[in-house]
């Protein structure tokens, strides 16, 4: 039965891939400029992997040395090193360097692997999903030398229960509870009550079982979240574990100046023959934040003084440095290039632009093409016309409102939409951060739907706070760029946490505030469907349904372009489109 399900997903997360690959690969459109040097993209495969996968330590990096600085140049400071609420790519990238969790991902070459981490595999079930048990390694230790125990680990899941801080993954928290509202069943330990032992249960210091509300074949790849990952009760500094969480990584915080600076310095109580994915090649960790994008390519194409031992976190090229990249072959190879599981769009607020005829004028309107050149045209994806990104299992494209529409939109027919709704002059909000990007992808935006005959009023915000801001309920933004990576490759976590009417929250991942009572009973049905075959086919049948509704405007499948400098070594993509800082070395 547990083997039986492991088998099958190996094969099917195998077979997604592949279909990935070669969709991938199809054109985004527009004219010759926006065509040119069209790059080939890779994808991973994911599997499950065993108990000999998870076993450390992790393979040496082919030519590894040990000692030197690495630089991590990176945009914006980071808002949540709690790695339970970390839920943006470069906060995750950063958090699992320094907080373990009981399973993660191991990735050689276009190959990733679920594997144990914490625990010894990805777990196992007797009763077809609905209870997982996991034993822990031998000689887990924190940054103090203490032993990491099951009981961390069920705390750790429990601080996630706190209602306030619902940032992060929050599926263990609702399949253990059966609810959405999880926060309702169990508030968090910081009123004094701890889970039952029919929720998650410790026998002993090196065992612990979640016992779920229903099945759910996919819990191995919840596990591999922040939220199981341990927090000693002694320890929990509540809101200070994010800016100084305590380590049970290879590397712990010695240095952390908020917006300015983060080091990181070797945990000498981690033990690399316990973890099959990291290493602790480097002697330390400097990222460097508050540097622009461009000023990040200038310096890193420079690569003078310890820039030569740098690299991007991951920051995306802009199209002047896009351009440089394709004309110098030098610098082509010091840079990633890879599909991921993020598909860009740009958000309506369904709150405050309630007419779907609008949303579809925006969308008609919105000039994909010039939007993209901001950021280097077609290296920097494909244009998307679905909420799943290639990636997902099952992906298949429909017809959608963009086909046969200039790869700039219609102008003229958007506003003949306004004009038959009565809506010439609607408000439209833009919302923007501050990052050179969104600045110049903004103004073929602004200036095509003002002459779509909208009312086009731009509204900047502060790159720490951009997720925040457009997250809340009563936030003052119409229309705003967001990303979505699948924290796994199944539609299981894309449509239930970006477009379930439950996630209109403050802090939710619903950005659009979408709501259609119909979907949500379609994600409950869809998630019941045990074959995961025929679950991703009704997820692409779920996917046409909800853009019927223009809740958003698909724009990129986003593609992983990240340089560093000549120094560095080990440079790859992680699941997350970030780069891997598990291999780093200096050469």
């Amino acid at each position: 039965m547990t083997s039986t399900g492991k088998r099958r997903f190996v094969a099917l997360f195998a077979v997604g891939a592949l279909a990935a690959s070669a969709s991938a690969c199809s054109s985004g459109g527009g004219d010759k400029k926006d065509n040119t040097a069209k790059p080939s993209a890779k994808t991973a495969s994911v599997v499950i992997g065993t108990a000999a996968d998870s076993k450390g330590p992790a393979a040496e990096v082919p030519g590894a040395k040990k000692g030197g600085v690495a630089g991590v140049l990176n945009r914006t400071g980071f808002s949540h090193l709690d790695p339970g609420r970390a839920y943006v790519s470069n906060l995750m990238t950063v958090s699992e360097l320094i907080s373990r969790r009981l399973t993660t991902y191991k990735r050689e070459g276009d190959k990733t692997t679920l594997v144990g981490d914490l625990a010894t595999d990805t777990g196992t079930t007797t009763d077809g999903g609905k209870t997982w048990k996991y034993t822990l390694k031998d000689n887990l230790k924190y940054e103090d030398g203490t032993p990491i125990v099951a009981a961390d680990v069920k705390y750790g899941v429990e601080r996630m229960f706190n209602k306030a801080w619902n940032e992060g993954p929050v599926w263990i928290q609702g399949w253990l509870t059966g609810s959405d509202k999880y926060w309702e069943a169990y508030p968090g330990p910081y009123e004094g009550a701890e889970l039952p032992n029919d929720k998650i249960e410790v026998p002993d210091a090196k065992t612990i079982i979640f016992h779920l509300a229903s099945p759910q074949g996919d819990f191995p790849f919840a596990a591999a979240m922040g939220t199981t990952a341990p927090m000693p009760k002694s320890k929990d500094t509540k809101e200070q574990i994010d800016t100084k969480p305590f380590a049970s990584g290879p590397y712990k915080i010695t240095t952390h100046e908020p917006d300015k600076q983060l080091i990181l310095d070797k945990n000498p109580n981690w033990d690399p023959a316990s973890d099959s994915v990291r290493h602790q090649y480097v002697d330390q960790f400097k990222f460097e934040m508050g540097i622009p994008g461009a000023t990040q390519f200038q310096r890193l194409t420079a690569a003078a003084g310890s820039d030569a031992a740098a690299f991007t976190l991951n920051e995306r090229p802009d199209a002047n440095f896009a351009q440089q990249i394709a004309t110098d072959p030098a610098l082509k190879n010091r840079v990633t290039d890879g599909i991921g599981p993020y598909a860009n769009r740009f958000d309506i607020n369904n709150l405050r632009i309630t007419d779907v005829n609008v949303r579809k004028a925006m969308a008609i309107a919105f000039p994909r093409q010039s939007a993209r050149l901001a950021e280097g045209g077609p290296t920097a994806g494909d244009f998307s016309t679905t909420i799943a990104s290639p990636t997902q299992l099952g992906y298949a494209p429909y017809k959608s409102l963009f086909d046969g529409l200039p790869p700039d939109g219609d102008q003229a027919k958007a506003k003949q939409m306004l004009e038959a709704a009565g809506k010439v002059g609607q408000k439209v909000v833009l919302c923007i951060n501050t990052t050179k990007v969104q600045q110049e992808r903004a103004l073929p935006i602004m200036d095509m739907l003002g002459k779509a005959g909208f009312q086009m009023e731009r509204k900047e915000i502060s790159d720490k706070e951009y997720y925040d801001v457009i997250g809340k309920l009563d936030t003052p933004c119409d229309l705003y760029w967001a990303g979505w990576g699948a924290d796994w490759p199944t539609g299981s976590t894309v449509y239930t946490p970006v477009y379930d009417s439950r996630q209109v929250l403050d802090n939710g991942q619903n950005y659009a505030k979408y709501k259609n009572p119909a979907v949500d009973a379609e994600i409950d049905r869809i998630l019941k469907i045990t074959d995961t075959n025929a679950q991703a086919v009704e997820w692409m049948k779920l996917d046409e349904k909800i853009m019927q509704d223009v809740p958003s405007i698909p724009y990129i499948y986003q593609r992983h372009r990240l340089v560093y400098g000549p120094q560095i070594g080990g440079a790859a993509l992680n699941s997350k489109g970030a780069i891997d800082l598990n291999n780093i070395f200096i050469k």
